[in-house]
């Protein structure tokens, strides 16, 4: 049976499809961010409009571009946030992860992927889902001939932000897209980073509707997972009913095979597939973005002791106060992976 999860936050945003640059950290004082360029930066929303028409993505396309010099950049990164993001929320992570990068001495544009997950967890979900849906729609439109076919498309995905990729790829793959002779030996997405994945690890198995479209869509997708992850340990015992067993509630057998990718990693998977246990990347810090709040990451459950412990500190960590980056997380690895993966 469906389980329904009772942190649900009440969170008024304005809901449009917007683009909006956001800026960089800077003149703050830190480790890693103090004076750092901030990479071109655009987000891409979805929270109004559930399904944008052709006009709407051309728009979104021509004004990405504008925003990024005019022209087609020889690759862009799009980011994806987890769950329990607001608009605000995801802006921060985004631009996070744009600071992260921009230390680790990458200079690509970056798009941030706004969907809506600040609901319960069933309902962000299906609005996964959806949003993946919208996502495979953009980047076909982005790569058509006409556009910018030999633009590489790197992604990265936090936390449920996996079920969004999952959503997109196998739209990709049940709707090629027409390439011109420039492009008729690569793969649509050069490379795929999930980072804290929370779905089932059976999703990503070989001969699977995603462990076919992994194959047939990428060029390399990668499972940066944390053995020690707290969040996903807390999602586990959730989606597998434990919490409420004590509650009488009656509990679908299917229910309990439930194994997070970003906890436990995959043994049966495709053959482009790569798996890391990134936990000693990730300080044992709490409150990853700086702004004093630790139940956004279950910390309330179980506070970051450890290597590993924090769900959000796969792309970095604010110092707070200053909120200057004071630590990459497993952006390093990241950008060393890019390097390597090309069409």
């Amino acid at each position: 049976m469906q389980l329904s999860l009772s942190l649900t936050l009440l969170v008024t945003v304005s809901f449009s499809l917007i683009l909006v640059p956001v800026q960089g950290v800077l003149g703050q004082t830190g480790n890693l961010s103090n004076e750092i360029e901030p990479l071109p930066l655009s987000i891409f929303s979805v929270r109004n409009i559930p399904s944008p028409n052709p006009f709407q993505l051309a728009q979104q396309i021509n004004f990405t571009l504008t925003k990024f010099g005019g022209s087609c950049p020889p690759e862009i990164a799009i980011s994806i946030h987890g769950w329990n993001k607001d608009q605000n929320g995801a802006g921060e992570e985004f631009n996070r992860l744009q600071t992260s990068l921009r230390a680790n001495n990458y200079t690509g544009p970056l798009i941030g992927f706004s969907w809506i997950s600040n609901t319960d967890w069933q309902h962000a979900q299906h609005n996964a889902q959806d949003g993946g849906e919208e996502l495979a729609q953009f980047i076909g439109e982005f790569k058509k001939p006409n556009r910018c076919p030999d633009t590489q498309i790197r992604i990265l995905a936090h936390s449920l932000g996996a079920v969004v990729v999952e959503s997109t790829l196998v739209g990709l793959h049940n709707n090629p897209i027409s390439k011109n002779s420039s492009t008729n030996n690569s793969k649509v997405i050069t490379s795929v980073h999930l980072l804290g994945a929370a779905i089932n690890n059976k999703l990503i198995a070989k001969n699977t509707l995603f462990g076919d479209a992994i194959e047939h869509v990428t060029n390399g997708f990668y499972n940066l997972f944390s053995s020690k992850d707290d969040g996903l340990e807390f999602n586990k015992l959730y989606e597998n009913g434990i919490l409420y067993l004590s509650q009488g509630v009656t509990i679908d057998d299917k229910v309990l095979n439930y194994h997070p990718l970003g906890l436990e990693g995959a043994s049966n998977f495709p053959g482009n597939y790569i798996q890391r246990d990134v936990s000693g990347e990730i300080p044992a810090l709490s409150d990853a973005d700086g702004d004093g709040n630790i139940e956004e990451c279950f910390e309330e459950y179980k506070p970051a002791l450890e290597k590993g412990d924090n769900h959000c500190g796969y792309i970095g960590f604010r110092e707070p106060f200053s909120h200057s980056l004071v630590d990459d997380g497993v952006v390093n690895l990241i950008v060393g992976d890019w390097k390597n993966v090309s069409p």
